[in-house]
C-alpha cells in the first residue's frame, strides 16, 4: 500500500521520532536505539518497535545495531512538520499577540489538529515568512529552507547584508533593548562603515544603530547568501 506523505497521517509519537532524527541529521549526528530510549524515557524495545513501524511505512531505514536514518519520504514529512510548527508560532505571535517565549507549548497542542490546507492559508495570510519568531527558518511549501549556518553580526563584512536571527541570551538586557528598537527575527541588516575598530554602525530598516563590537558578537544573523 502506498503511504501518504502528508503530515496529517503521522501520529504524535511518530512525529517526535521523525523530528528528532531530522534535527540530528541537520547537526551531522547519528543517534542509536539506546540514546533514543534515554531521550524519550522509554525502554529500548519500545524504540525498536517504533523504528520498525517507521521502517515499514518507508519513513526510516532501520537495521539492528545500526543508527536509524531518514528516507527521502521521512525527511519530507519532518520538513512539513517543522513548517507547520513554525508557521503556527509565527501566526500566534504576529496576530494573537502571544509572547515568543510562551508560544511553543500552545503550538504543541494545536499542531496535531490543523490540516495542511489551513497551514497553507496561514502561510499566505502571513505573506510567506522565511523566519519564525525565534529566528528559525520556515521551509516553504516545497520543503526548501534558507541556509542553516548562522554567523555573528561582528563577522559580517562592511557594506554587506544579513538577516537578524536571535540575540544571545547571555545579555537579556540588550536583547530587550534591541527588541524595543524594532530588531526582530527576520529584520534585514546592513553593516555600514563606522570608522572605528571597536564600534559597528548597522542599518536596520530605516534606523542606524551604533553598537560596541562586544555586543555585535552576541547577535546571530543569517548571511546574505541565504
Amino acid at each position: 500500500m502506498n503511504e501518504t506523505s502528508t503530515s496529517s497521517s503521522v501520529s504524535p509519537s511518530a512525529e517526535e521520532y521523525l523530528l528528532t532524527l531530522f534535527r540530528k541529521e541537520v547537526g551531522n549526528e547519528q543517534i542509536g536505539t539506546s540514546k533514543l530510549a534515554e531521550l524519550f524515557d522509554v525502554k529500548a524495545p519500545s524504540v525498536t518497535g517504533m523504528l520498525r513501524r517507521l521502517h515499514k511505512r518507508g519513513w526510516v531505514t532501520y537495521k539492528r545495531y545500526r543508527p536509524p536514518e531518514l528516507t527521502d519520504l521521512g525527511r519530507s514529512i519532518a520538513t512539513k512538520l517543522i513548517r507547520r510548527h513554525r508557521l503556527l508560532e509565527t501566526y500566534l505571535v504576529s496576530h494573537l499577540e502571544f509572547d515568543p517565549d510562551e508560544v511553543h507549548d500552545e503550538v504543541e497542542i494545536l499542531e496535531h489538529a490543523v490540516s495542511d490546507t489551513l497551514i497553507d492559508r496561514i502561510d499566505e495570510k502571513l505573506g510567506h515568512p522565511a523566519f519564525d519568531p525565534h529566528g528559525e527558518p520556515i521551509p516553504d511549501e516545497n520543503g526548501h529552507s534558507p541556509n542553516m549556518n548562522l554567523i555573528t553580526l561582528s563577522t559580517v563584512a562592511e557594506e554587506s547584508s544579513a538577516v537578524f536571527s536571535r540575540m544571545d541570551n547571555r545579555d537579556l538586557g540588550m536583547k530587550k533593548h534591541l527588541t524595543s528598537l524594532g530588531l526582530q527575527p527576520g529584520t534585514n541588516l546592513t553593516r555600514m562603515s563606522s570608522g572605528q575598530a571597536d564600534q559597528l554602525l548597522v542599518k536596520a530598516g530605516e534606523r542606524l544603530l551604533k553598537m560596541p563590537e562586544k555586543i555585535a558578537q552576541l547577535i546571530w544573523v543569517w548571511p546574505d547568501t541565504y
